[in-house]
C-alpha cells in the first residue's frame, strides 16, 4: 500500500517482494559502514526482516520499528527505505538510499515527505535525526529538511565507540 508520493517517489509499504533488492542494498559500502545492523546475511534474513516490519503497519496506535519502501515512481525500483524507530527518549529517522540512486536528491525529497507525515499523522513533538560525525551527505539531508543540530555525543554500538551529530525536527 502507497502511503505517499513525492514529485519523484512513492513511499509505501515494503514486501516479501523485496527480499531481495533490500539484501542487495544491506551489502553495499555504505550500508556496511553506516548502518551495519541493517546488513543482512541472505536473502531469508531480508524476507524475515520484511515480514516482521510488515506486522508494524497495522497496529494502532503505529508501533515501532515503523519502516517504509522508497520506489522511484519513472521506473516503479525499490531504492531504498525511509523509517522511523525509538531512540533517544524519543523516535529517530532512518534512512538509505542504494548506491547506484545517491547523489539524486532522493533521501533529501523521502525524508522530507516523511517526516512532515509523520509529524502530521503520527502527531509527533519532535524527530530526531542521528548520523556519524562526518557524514556530510546524511547532514546535508537532515539540514535540507529544517533538522536542527542539537549536539554532539559518543555512543557505543556495533563494536565501537562512535561521534554522532544529533539533529531535530520539531
Amino acid at each position: 500500500m502507497n502511503l505517499l508520493e513525492t514529485e519523484r517517489l512513492t513511499i509505501r509499504e515494503l514486501d516479501v517482494n523485496d527480499a531481495s533488492l533490500i539484501y542487495k542494498y544491506s551489502k553495499e559500502k555504505t550500508m556496511l559502514e553506516e548502518l551495519p545492523d541493517q546488513v543482512y546475511e541472505s536473502r531469508n534474513e531480508a524476507r524475515e526482516i520484511i515480514e516482521f516490519l510488515s506486522t508494524k503497519y497495522k497496529t494502532t496506535p503505529q508501533s515501532y520499528p515503523l519502516v517504509y519502501g522508497v520506489v522511484l515512481k519513472k521506473t516503479n525500483t525499490l531504492i531504498g527505505h525511509v523509517g522511523l524507530s525509538v531512540r533517544l527518549d524519543g523516535v529517530e529517522i532512518g534512512y538509505a538510499i542504494g548506491m547506484d540512486y545517491q547523489g539524486n536528491g532522493y533521501a533529501t525529497e523521502a525524508v522530507g515527505a516523511f517526516s512532515r507525515w509523520a509529524k502530521s499523522n503520527l502527531k509527533l513533538s519532535a524527530i530526531y535525526g542521528i548520523v556519524k560525525a562526518g557524514n556530510k551527505r546524511s547532514e546535508k539531508v537532515l539540514s535540507n529538511n529544517h533538522f536542527t543540530f542539537h549536539e554532539e555525543v559518543f555512543m557505543k554500538s556495533f563494536g565501537g565507540k562512535y561521534l554522532i551529530k544529533v539533529y531535530i525536527y520539531e
